[in-house]
């Protein structure tokens, strides 16, 4: 069954606002192994420009999952089956600046479309911008998803499969 295109435009705004430290940002270095001293010690983020410490690129796209909770994924009104395999198909980010030691962050998330590519397969497409408290755009980032709506799905063969050997 395919999902509800009546969802789309539909969007959820972040209830807290996330805050983002010192030790925010030693985690997200950590996390994705990134060495460069600016996402750590405020003189070397100066000597790039920075007025204080910045996040990884790679930060942005993990705010969804913290922030909302992977909105709209566990809605029932989407449509989508307990259980069905979800495929990341894309992602993407666009910068407006770097998110900064004390930027004080909110996330709205939007479904912008959702697209059936078979009898047992939509992409949905979720797009989310980020702000300051005070609403001054930070970055957006945009996710695709393949969701599988037969029971298994084996995206290397890229149809679904009778079971599981």
């Amino acid at each position: 069954m395919p999902l509800n295109r009546a969802v789309i435009g539909r969007s959820t705004k972040s209830e807290a606002v996330l805050v983002v430290t010192e030790d925010t940002l030693r985690d997200a270095a950590a996390q994705f192994e990134e060495p460069l001293a600016a996402y750590r010690d405020p003189e070397a983020a100066r000597s790039l420009g920075h007025p204080a410490p910045i996040a990884p690129p790679a930060f942005a796209s993990r705010l969804w999952f913290r922030m909302v909770w992977a909105w709209p994924m566990y809605e029932p009104d989407l449509g989508r089956k307990p259980g069905a395999n979800l495929l990341l198909a894309d992602l993407h980010t666009v910068s407006f600046r770097p998110i900064r030691l004390g930027d004080r962050l909110t996330l709205t998330s939007t479904v912008a479309d959702i697209t059936e590519i078979s009898r047992q397969r939509d992409i949905i497409h979720i797009q989310n911008e980020i702000a300051t408290e005070d609403g001054e755009p930070v970055c957006g980032t945009g996710y695709k998803f393949v969701i599988s709506h037969a029971d298994t799905f084996d995206p290397a063969a890229g149809t679904e499969t009778e079971g599981v050997a």
